[in-house]
């Protein structure tokens, strides 16, 4: 794979930010890519280089991210994250994307249930996503 040069917010294309063990976020990856047609969202695990940098550029930890997605417009996470993920994809997964109305508090305490129990629902890996050849083009180092 060539090095890419690591430019999260001055990228033009979006970015996904999500935990590379997770069985449930790499589910969530796995329908982005496929729901995504023009192929416009990118993908990082926390546990990459990519994530790393931009954690540096928030002053966060990886680590303490909930999901994370980064567009022209700014930085989200959380339910906030997933929601605008589904707004960009258009189509039927507009629809959904309306939860984004709902007061922050609630939101964050539904995703907060499902973040915390993330690894009972669809396990826990033991190493990190290795992107196939066809998804390689996507993820971040």
């Amino acid at each position: 794979m060539r090095k890419r040069e690591i430019d999260i917010l001055g990228s033009e294309k979006p970015v996904i930010f999500f935990d590379g063990v997770c069985g449930f976020c790499n589910r969530f990856v796995d329908f982005v890519m496929w729901a995504d047609s023009s192929a416009e969202i990118f993908f990082s695990p926390v546990q990459g280089e990519a994530a790393a940098e931009f954690s540096l550029q928030q002053n966060e930890p990886p680590r303490e991210w909930k999901i994370a997605y980064v567009d022209e417009k700014g930085v989200y996470e959380g339910a906030d994250a997933v929601l605008l993920v589904l707004r960009r994809l258009g189509g039927i997964w507009k629809l959904p994307a309306l939860f984004i109305y709902i007061p922050r508090p609630v939101k964050d305490y539904f995703y907060g249930i499902v973040s915390k129990n993330r690894y009972r629902i669809l396990g826990k890996r033991d190493t990190c996503r290795v992107p196939s050849p066809e998804e390689r083009e996507r993820f971040l180092p």
